[in-house]
């Protein structure tokens, strides 16, 4: 990979350990864990199919942590990452704040990388949910936003991250967004692309808190069947128009920002977590491309970014090969192209500061 002449950002990382905190996983760790192959059979036997096909593989069955995120990303120069809360089980008022105080003791720095922000997770639909940020907040100088997951698609087999359909439009949640934005947090938007005429109205109604929509509102379908979703070339063609669309929209919304990952999740459905290969970056490059073409022509490279969502990918490629196919696409939009949407952005969303 040829050289960049500056190091990368990468602002969506997951850490999890089922060992030793709430994770759904943990019961099953906890009994098995010792015994990874009888472990992984019974894991494979309890999980919900659409949870199976949405990870595509066993990773969250075991520990992910700065020195598995620094040898997966060995041949890259990265030197600072944003964890974004990632499946802390205690939904407790301050439960979740376990997760921030947990993260501000990883060892980061004796990975190489530094721990440059935090996006936290709280509800925002509990009445009493400004506690749980004040704690968040106290709990470590890094938090920089919250992430409350609302996708969750009308097709059978997509595995839901939300009770409701229309999170953002809730009204409690509404109640509790207002609190989050009279503390200046920033918040990451998880819609699946059905959703995302939702993330516009949010952003339309708190025009002055910043808002990045992740993984580019996750296109259920528009690579292959995922579920009962896109199981025609008609049908992926649809997702994909009605996505354009609807992506498209989030344009007049000065607040919001794309972040350009989550592409190779399995529930998009290019299905290469079933490959005995990875994609090449020549594959990942001719993929993606049109999908980036389109954010950047919605956005411009002022207001996006890639990230690895790491290790969430990792069932279908390697950080190598995304990082790859994300420095040759950022290189075709022009000589500032790449340390707008590799670094600098990703810094200033999130208010990181390098010295």
């Amino acid at each position: 990979m040829s050289e960049l002449g500056f190091s990368i950002v990468d602002p969506h990382i997951h850490q999890w350990d089922p060992r030793s905190t709430p994770r759904a996983v943990s019961p099953l760790t906890r009994l098995f864990g010792r015994w990874p192959g009888a472990y992984r059979k019974v894991a494979n036997a309890v999980m919900p199919t659409s949870a199976k096909d949405f990870v595509g593989g066993q990773s969250v069955l075991f520990p992910y942590l700065p020195a598995d995120y620094a040898a997966d990303t060995a041949d890259l120069s990265i030197d600072t990452v944003v964890h974004v809360q990632a499946g802390w089980e205690d939904h407790s008022l301050l439960g979740p704040v376990g997760e921030t105080r947990w993260l501000e003791q990883l060892p980061f720095e004796a990975s190489g990388k530094k721990l440059g922000a935090i996006v936290a997770q709280a509800d925002l639909r509990n009445p009493r949910v400004d506690e749980t940020l004040a704690a968040h907040v106290a709990a470590s100088a890094k938090v920089r936003g919250i992430r409350h997951m609302a996708s969750r698609h009308p097709g059978r087999g997509v595995m839901a991250w939300s009770k409701l359909p229309h999170l953002y439009q809730d009204a409690a949640f509404l109640r509790g967004f207002e609190k989050l934005a009279a503390r200046k947090l920033r918040f990451d938007a998880w819609v699946y692309s059905p959703q995302l005429p939702d993330v516009a109205e949010l952003a339309k109604r708190f025009p002055e808190t910043a808002i990045v929509l992740d993984h580019f509102g996750s296109p259920v379908g528009a690579g292959g069947p995922s579920g009962s979703v896109g199981s025609t070339a008609q049908e992926r063609n649809d997702i994909i128009a009605r996505w354009r669309e609807d992506f498209a929209r989030l344009r007049e919304h000065k607040n919001v920002l794309a972040k350009l990952s989550g592409l190779a999740m399995p529930v998009i459905g290019f299905g290469y977590h079933k490959r005995a290969a990875p994609p090449s970056v020549d594959e990942l490059t001719d993929t993606f491309r049109p999908f980036v073409s389109h954010a950047i022509d919605v956005f411009g490279i002022e207001r996006a970014f890639f990230a690895s969502n790491f290790p969430m990918d990792k069932a279908s490629a390697p950080a190598s090969h995304l990082f790859g196919a994300y420095i040759r696409l950022a290189r075709e939009l022009g000589e500032h192209a790449p340390r707008a949407l590799l670094r600098d952005n990703a810094l200033r969303f999130y208010g990181i500061k390098t010295t």
